[in-house]
C-alpha cells in the first residue's frame, strides 16, 4: 500500500525462485529506503530484517519494527553485533526468512558495492539457502540525504537459490561473490534495457507528426 499510495509501481520477475514453506536468506543490493517497502510488499514470504539499532529509537517506527520482530544491531559494538547475529540465526531456525543487504549501506553512486559476508555466515550457520535478489529503481525514489519522494518504477529480480553445504568458509566466500556477480549482471542488463527503451521512445516521439 505504501508503494501504491506514493505512485511507486513494482514489477517482480523470478517469483518462482522464492522458496515456499521454508526459511531462506534473501541477499539483495541496497539502492535506497524503498528497497524495504518494495521487498516487504512483493516477496510472498514472512520476512524479518536486520536493522541498525538507532532506527529502533525513532518514534513509532521503532515500536513497529520491534513488534514485527526486526533484529537490531549496534555496528560499533562487536559484542552486540554478534548477539544480533545469534538472534538472526534463531529467527531463521524458527521459520522466518531474513533479508540481508551485504553492502552494509545504501549505494552512494548507484553501483553495486563490495559484499560483506555476514549473510553468508548466517545462511551457513542456520543451514538455509541464499536467494539472490536484484533491486533496480529505488535509488531515485528517495535519494540519500533526502526524504522527498519521487514516484517511479521499481524492478525486483529473484534469481535461483544457492545452497551452502557445510561450514567451509572459503567455499562460502566463492558463493557469495558468485551471488554478487548474478546481482550485478541483472542490474546492468536491466539498466541497458531501460536505456535502449528510452532511446526508442525518444526516436518514436521525434518522428511523430
Amino acid at each position: 500500500m505504501i508503494c501504491r499510495w506514493n505512485g511507486v509501481s513494482v514489477k517482480i520477475t523470478g517469483i518462482e525462485n522464492v522458496l515456499t514453506g521454508r526459511p531462506q536468506v534473501f541477499v539483495a543490493n541496497h539502492q535506497g529506503y524503498y528497497d524495504i517497502f518494495a521487498l516487504s510488499g512483493y516477496l510472498p514470504v514472512q520476512l524479518r530484517w536486520v536493522a541498525k539499532a538507532s532506527l529502533f529509537r525513532v518514534t513509532f517506527m521503532g515500536w513497529a519494527m520491534g513488534a514485527a520482530g526486526y533484529i537490531p544491531v549496534a555496528r560499533k559494538s562487536r559484542k552486540k553485533s554478534y548477539q544480533a547475529f545469534l538472534n538472526a540465526i534463531e529467527s531463521v531456525r524458527a521459520g522466518n526468512s531474513i533479508v540481508i543487504f551485504p553492502e552494509g549501506t545504501r549505494s552512494e553512486d548507484g553501483k553495486i558495492g563490495t559484499f560483506k559476508k555476514g549473510g553468508q555466515l548466517l545462511a551457513q550457520r542456520a543451514e538455509v539457502p541464499m536467494v539472490p535478489v536484484t533491486v533496480i529503481g529505488t535509488r531515485d525514489i528517495i535519494r540519500k540525504g533526502s526524504m522527498l519522494i519521487h514516484p517511479g518504477p521499481v524492478q525486483i529480480i529473484v534469481s535461483p537459490h544457492v545452497t551452502l553445504k557445510g561450514k567451509d568458509t572459503k567455499k562460502g566466500d566463492e558463493i557469495l561473490q558468485a551471488i554478487r556477480s548474478t546481482i550485478h549482471e541483472n542490474f546492468e542488463k536491466q539498466l541497458r534495457t531501460d536505456a535502449a527503451k528510452g532511446q526508442k521512445e525518444k526516436r518514436d516521439f521525434d518522428k511523430s507528426p
